[in-house]
């Protein structure tokens, strides 16, 4: 495997991200372990905890109780989707929080519904994966993890849906689509708001929707992007048409 050599650099200007680097492992091995530590070491605590220690915390990110959706990339197979290897690791670690995981996990994606290595958009299903075991599919990966709460929702089902919010009385699959053009995207803005497969209603905006309160909960709603790197060349020649 050809490693390069990263070099710390401070940015110039404010906020500014902290982006931690492991170089030279594999996603079957304790490259996210090591990415956890290296992060606890900087003060970047994964697991949120009342009590303090080895990369935990009040100030961590992932508390035991959390909804996660671990964003992937499906639309394509082999080199053109998410590395499951990587992924299994990444749900390894959050099921094994110290104070014991009884939150949820989907992973998720949206193909569009168009495109994608079988034409009709994204799958967790694919024959061929980006990972050592080339049958290790996304969809295999989820089952593994019995005993937890731990699913897929494939958002390509609900991407021609227009729906509103659980606050306004639809309880409908689908996406919400901005009125206006977001300056910043040049775009409509939207998002999606689903049921589980263990019937948590989560909209992605607002958070976990609970019905009998009728109140979000977007404390404990928590998105974790885990793309592969490629072009999106596609998406800026539409743009560039529809502008």
């Amino acid at each position: 495997m050809k490693q390069h050599t990263f070099i710390e650099k401070l940015a110039k200007s404010k906020p500014a991200s902290d982006i931690f680097v492991v170089n030279g492992t594999l996603g079957n091995e304790q490259g996210v372990t090591k990415l956890i530590d290296l992060m606890g070491n900087h003060g970047s605590l994964f697991y949120k905890s009342v009590v303090a220690g080895k990369n935990k915390g009040s100030r961590g990110l992932i508390a035991r109780d959390d909804t996660l959706i671990i964003k992937v990339n499906s639309q394509w197979d082999e080199r053109g989707g998410t590395n499951t290897d990587l992924l299994k690791s990444l749900i390894k670690a959050i099921v094994e929080h110290p104070d014991g995981f009884v939150g949820e996990i989907i992973v998720a994606d949206n193909g569009q519904a168009q495109f994608g290595s079988a034409g009709p958009g994204g799958s967790f299903d694919y024959v061929r994966n980006n990972a050592e075991d080339t049958s290790q599919s996304v969809q295999k990966v989820v089952n593994s993890f019995t005993g937890h709460r731990v699913s897929t929702y494939l958002w390509d089902n609900i991407t021609t849906i227009r729906v509103k919010e659980y606050f306004e009385g639809d309880v409908n699959d689908g996406y919400l689509i901005s009125a206006t053009v977001s300056p910043g995207a040049a775009a409509m803005i939207s998002y999606p708001k689903f049921k589980t497969k263990f019937g948590t209603q989560i909209s992605v905006k607002l958070g976990i929707w609970n019905p009998k309160t009728q109140t979000y909960d977007s404390e404990h709603l928590k998105l974790v992007n885990v793309p592969v790197l490629k072009s999106h060349a596609n998406y800026g020649s539409l743009l560039q048409k529809a502008m």
